[in-house]
Parts: C-alpha cells; structure tokens; sequence
C-alpha cells in the first residue's frame, strides 16, 4: 500500500492505493482494479468523512438491517 497524508485542526485527509485491489476474490472486479493505478503512483483520495462517500459507494453495509 502507497499513503500520504495531512490534517489540520478542523479535519484530516489521505491518498493511498492498495496494489491487490479490495477484494480477495479473483471473480471480483475490484481483485486487481488498482494495480494499474499502484505501478502509475497515482494515489486515490481516502474518505473519512459521510459526506465524502457520496457519489463513491456501490452499496452500503449496515449491521442486523
């Protein structure tokens, strides 16, 4: 995994890439989806925040729903 970061008092911030991609299944489109993106260095904004998802999610995950 590649990974700057930055913070200020009021919020913080990342960039990052995992080679492998974020999944460990080699059906799934995410296997290696970011490999291209690792051996380019071109890093991807990591979200902390809920209003940073918007527009970035494929589904959401909530426990016991």
């Amino acid at each position: 995994m590649r990974l700057g970061t930055a913070s200020s008092a009021n919020e913080c911030g990342a960039i990052a890439v995992t080679p492998g991609g974020e999944s460990g299944d080699p059906a799934s489109p995410h296997y290696n989806d970011q490999a291209e993106r690792y051996a380019e260095g071109r890093l991807r904004p990591v979200y902390f925040y809920p209003g940073q998802l918007e527009g970035h999610t494929e589904r959401v995950y909530r426990p016991g729903e």
